[in-house]
């Protein structure tokens, strides 16, 4: 449909639908133009429930009473600057469940009452004659909402069509507008003036995308979602409480059935007490029986014996005949076994001579054929070289051997000034770097031991300032641990000792937990001058004691402490006739020691004469009283000067006047500071790490270069090993050369031959010894087989009679040792005998009384019960028997009778399969919400792909309307919305970016965007403030009619538009005008 939208002369004239008892300075006025007489046929087709039919305003910013009748369609609220076209809108906001915030005018509600009024009221009246009405039967066609606010307070009640008030819980206000799906925060839907030129001002494409996520709802259903996701895990924690409760009521239910348990049990207790009196009582026969059997096994076993001892005393004589006439029938078989093992060791002892003369022949003709063979070998060779010899001299002549002389001269020359010019100094020069390079690796690895040895002691230092560290904080809670983790239990074993009575006196020590410094300056020099060693030493009152003490030490690993022998006091020495009177600016160490026991205080005294030293801080002072003797003190011994940098100087006075000088350690026994120590100890831990990583450095870098020493000193060698054998080859050379004989060939020849013909004869005699000699090795060694089997033979026929041998005399002695007790033993014999016949007699006895005692007991327990067999001893069913009888005593563990517990466990069981139900439905509802969500997230992902997708095809369509190019660029990732809009008349390549239109051009793009979000979401209504703010007439006029025509397509929705511009349409049946009287200005 084609408008023309023309400026137009507001209407002075019309119905005036203020309250005429209620004047305000807000006027309102129906362009009644704009309907037509066809208005009441469209009222069927565009009913639906949501839409804002009337809004009445008391006392609201600007409006005293104010009613605003809104079409069901399209709106259009007219009114200049002022006029009160915000305040409606903000009304809507907070008379359907808005903040003041929402509207962007104030923070509280009450700032929008009226001035000079205490109460505003806001009556809103939505449509519920639609499709799919909220409770109709309650609220009937309409649903009236009014808002309260007063300065204190404010209120909602909500009611029917009839004006009957249905509630006034903001919950039912939010449920009716959750059902008609209104969203007054979704700027989409309802867009105040303010959120409108921001919104066309800055079109960030952010905000784009979170207006986007708004519009579509699809913020709302991803946070309903996540708060799904969150109740999901609380709903798994729930159910893992749930699964503690079902075990804790397992636990229950065995429980009770444990007491049900020993409640029957505690019925049976009688019959079980009965059985196992029954079985004690058998138990006591069956023990009565086994003790009968012992006696009768020790009856039969007895009587046996007494057979045999009569039977020995009885045959003695004949034992003794028969026992003698074997020993001799046995030495009889032994002698003749010993003359055969003479006859059969001479035999091996002939074979065994031949076996050896066989081997000395065999190795004699193995070494004859060897040299033999050599021989052969040597004349072959010398046979060999005088044919060649021969051969090679019967082509030259004697000029050849003159020609030959010379050339070897000149040879010899030349090759002894190459050694002697070239090789030997080379040789030289190559010993001459060998050995630099010899001691350069050898100063080198002197250096490297030197560095480990250095390394060793720093780490052996870093390790004990370690220990010292661990045992200065150990010894912030004891002070003895300072002397080593042992020590604690070192004393208390000395106590333990001397509390036994092992040791005189109780020992003393370590001296140094006796010792204290007042002046904490020099407390380190007293230190040092006492001594790490006397500090950690024991006294002992005498030698016993002394060796005690050492055993006690060597229970624990490196505790050594020395050990001073010496007689305790308890008086310090009276030391004033040898005191040394200190001079001013001096001090006697023995008043700067403190020390409550006498007797390591005189240990002090008599190991260092503590009476005698002076302590001071002037060297100057020092150096006076002890480089002129008419200035030293009486009695002074020394002087100890502390300077700075813990330097310790100490001074010995005339007339043997010297001076040293020492580093003073910090104090480590005596009166520690924990916190200053531990710090000075970490300090010089830490230099020693540092120094230990520099002799790392050191290290590697030395130890890097040895094995490049070493390559040079083994590519020397290499050079010098060839250089030496270039010399050797040369000196064979000329040595060979030299050792040439040049001789008369003439009759040598005839010689050498006569001479290969002796030796070819010698050869032949050779050859012929060879064979013979292998003839007769052959013969030998068959002979040494046949003498070796005849030897093994021999040796195993002696073992077999040396055998027989020891067997013999094993039986004889055996037998000879039986006689011997024949003998002796008949006296013996006859006192076992009578022994024997006593233990019979009292045996007899016994089984007699077990017997009768058997029979009791079985009369006793079978009067009881029948026989039973039990596996218990008797002390067991004793104590069976007690624990049931103190059962009986204890009474009925439980109040309950069987039945009432059967039952309580019944009804515990039927309790607990009721809640596995609900457990195993909670867990399918947990389990079903997951797999729920999993499905909505997906789906949410894909939803939001199809709305993007739709605004992009709407918002492409709506500018083409226009001839714009344009398109939106949605990207879910970075959370952006960007709009690309190319005005028509310009070059495709034109910049697109939204900042570079014009206003109407951004306000066109604008209201294209808002009518694409329309377009993918349902809303009842939609108002719009100041649309057309920045725009100029033409884009004016374009957008109006873009909003009209959105009007006419969408008749179920209600579109409201706010703007200060006045406007005159043709007359449509779904447009009202209203327009607003102008302001009071001042």
């Amino acid at each position: 449909m084609s408008l023309s939208l023309v400026r137009k002369r507001r209407n002075s004239g019309g119905g005036v639908n203020d309250s005429q008892t209620a004047p305000t300075k807000r006027r309102l006025t129906q362009n009644t133009s704009t309907q037509s007489q066809g208005a009441n046929t469209s009222i069927i087709q565009d009913k639906r429930c949501g839409k804002i039919l009337l809004m009445h305003l008391t006392n609201f910013m600007c409006h005293s009473n104010l009613t605003v009748e809104f079409h069901s369609r399209v709106n259009f609220l007219v009114g200049s600057n002022g006029s009160g076209k915000s305040a409606i809108l903000a009304a809507l906001v907070l008379g359907l469940g808005g903040s003041a915030k929402t509207t962007n005018r104030s923070r509280s509600a009450k700032a929008f009452i009226k001035n000079g009024e205490t109460s505003a009221k806001i009556e809103i009246v939505l449509a519920n004659d639609g499709a799919q009405p909220y409770e109709p039967d309650i609220y009937g066609d309409k649903i009236i909402i009014v808002r309260t606010i007063s300065l204190s307070s404010g209120s909602y009640v909500i009611k029917s069509e009839s004006g009957q008030v249905v509630s006034k819980k903001v919950d039912d206000l939010h449920r009716i507008l959750m059902y008609h799906n209104v969203q007054v925060d979704n700027p989409v839907f309802v867009l105040n003036q303010d959120s409108a030129r921001e919104f066309l001002k800055e079109l960030e494409p952010s905000k784009n995308y979170q207006l986007f996520l708004k519009a579509t709802q699809i913020d709302v259903v991803h946070e309903k979602l996540t708060d799904s996701l969150h109740l999901h895990k609380d709903h798994m924690e729930e159910l893992k409480n749930y699964e503690i409760r079902l075990k804790k009521e397992k636990e229950d239910i065995a429980e009770h059935e444990n007491k049900l348990k020993e409640l029957l049990s505690f019925e049976k207790l009688k019959d079980v007490l009965k059985r196992l009196e029954i079985e004690l009582a058998w138990q006591q026969v069956k023990q009565c029986e086994n003790q009968l059997q012992e006696i009768s096994d020790k009856f039969a076993k007895y009587d046996e014996k007494e057979r045999e001892l009569k039977n020995l005393i009885q045959n003695k004589d004949e034992v003794y005949q028969i026992l003698s006439q074997e020993i001799r029938k046995d030495e009889e078989g032994m002698t003749l076994k010993n003359s055969n093992f003479d006859k059969v060791n001479r035999e091996y002892r002939e074979l065994k001579n031949k076996d050896d003369e066989i081997n000395r022949l065999t190795s004699e003709f193995k070494n004859s054929l060897d040299i033999l063979k050599k021989k052969k070998s040597r004349l072959e060779h010398q046979i060999e070289e005088i044919k060649k010899y021969i051969d090679e001299k019967s082509q030259g002549n004697q000029d050849d051997v003159e020609t030959l002389r010379a050339q070897n001269q000149n040879e010899i020359l030349k090759l002894r000034q190459q050694c002697d010019s070239h090789v030997v100094p080379m040789i030289e020069n190559i010993k001459r770097e060998l050995k630099l390079h010899i001691d350069s690796k050898a100063q080198k690895e002197q250096v490297v031991n030197e560095i480990k040895r250095r390394q060793r002691e720093c780490l052996d230092e870093i390790r004990l300032r370690s220990g010292q560290i661990a045992n200065v904080k150990a010894s912030a809670k004891n002070k003895i641990l300072i002397y080593g983790n042992h020590m604690p239990e070192l004393l208390t074993d000395i106590r333990k000792a001397h509390s036994q009575g092992l040791f005189s006196k109780l020992p003393r020590g370590p001296i140094g937990s006796y010792v204290d410094v007042a002046n904490s300056q020099y407390r380190d020099v007293i230190e040092n001058s006492i001594g790490r060693g006397l500090l950690e030493a024991f006294i002992v009152n005498n030698t016993k004691d002394r060796q005690i003490l050492e055993k006690m030490f060597t229970k624990y690993e490196n505790c050594r402490p020395i050990i001073i022998t010496a007689a305790f006091s308890d008086k310090v020495y009276d030391v004033s006739g040898g005191c040394v009177n200190p001079p001013k600016g001096t001090h006697l160490l023995l008043h700067e020691i403190r020390c409550s026991d006498a007797t390591v205080m005189n240990c002090l005294i008599d190991r260092l004469g503590i009476e005698s030293i002076l302590l001071t801080n002037s060297k100057e002072i020092a150096e006076t009283i002890t480089s002129y003797i008419e200035n030293v003190p009486k009695n002074l011994s020394r002087v100890l000067v502390l300077k700075e940098g813990n330097i310790c100087m100490e001074y010995y006075p005339k007339p043997k006047y010297r001076m040293y000088s020492s580093k003073v350690r910090p104090a480590n026994y005596i009166q520690v500071n924990i916190e200053e120590r531990i710090r000075h100890l970490e300090n010089e831990k830490q230099s020693l790490e540092l120094k230990n990583k520099s002799y790392e450095t050191d290290l590697s870098q030395m130890s890097n270069q040895i094995p490049q020493v070493t390559k040079l000193i083994q590519e020397q060698r290499e050079l010098l090993i060839k250089q030496e054998n270039t010399r050797r080859e040369i000196m064979e050379k000329i040595a060979e050369l030299d050792n040439i004989e040049y001789a008369d060939y003439s009759n040598e020849i005839q010689l050498l031959e006569k001479e290969m013909g002796d030796y070819e004869t010698h050869l032949a005699q050779i050859e012929q010894k060879i064979s013979e000699t292998r003839g007769q090795l052959s013969d030998v060694e068959n002979e040494k087989i046949q003498v070796g089997a005849e030897l093994q033979s021999k040796e195993n026929e002696l073992q077999e009679i040396k055998n027989d041998i020891e067997a013999f005399k094993s039986t004889v002695d055996r037998k000879k040792m039986k006689l011997r007790s024949v003998n002796n033993n008949d006296s013996s014999y006859r006192v076992k005998l009578s022994e024997v016949q006593d233990v019979i007699n009292k045996l007899k006895a016994d089984h007699k009384e077990m017997s009768r005692k058997v029979d009791a007991c079985t009369k006793a327990a079978a009067e009881k019960g029948e026989r039973i067999e039990s596996d218990l001893s008797g002390d067991q069913l004793q104590d069976e028997i007690s624990k049931v009888k103190a059962k009986i005593k204890h009474g009925k563990p439980v109040s309950l009778d069987p039945q009432s517990m059967r039952q309580l466990i019944m009804t515990k069981k039927e309790a607990l399969l009721a809640n596995e139900g609900k457990y195993e439905n909670i867990k399918h509802s947990i389990y079903s919400l997951r797999k729920s969500l999993r499905f909505r997230f997906d789906f949410l992902k894909k939803l939001k792909e199809h709305m993007a997708l739709l605004l992009q095809l709407s918002f492409s369509m709506i500018l083409r309307l226009r001839n714009f190019e344009g398109s939106l660029d949605v990207n879910h990732q970075q959370k952006t919305l960007k709009l690309s809009v190319i005005p028509r008349d310009h070059n495709k390549n034109a910049v697109s970016d939204t900042k570079s239109l014009s206003g109407g051009e951004r306000s066109y793009s604008t209201v294209a965007f808002l009518i694409s979000l329309w377009s993918c979401v349902d809303h009842p209504f939609c108002f719009l403030d100041e649309y057309d703010v920045f725009t100029d007439e033409v884009n004016r006029e374009y957008m109006t009619r873009l909003l009209i025509d959105e009007g006419r397509k969408r008749p179920l929705r209600q579109y409201s538009f706010l703007t200060p511009q006045d406007m005159a349409l043709m007359s449509e049946d779904f447009i009202k005008i209203l327009r607003l009287g102008e302001p009071e200005r001042g």
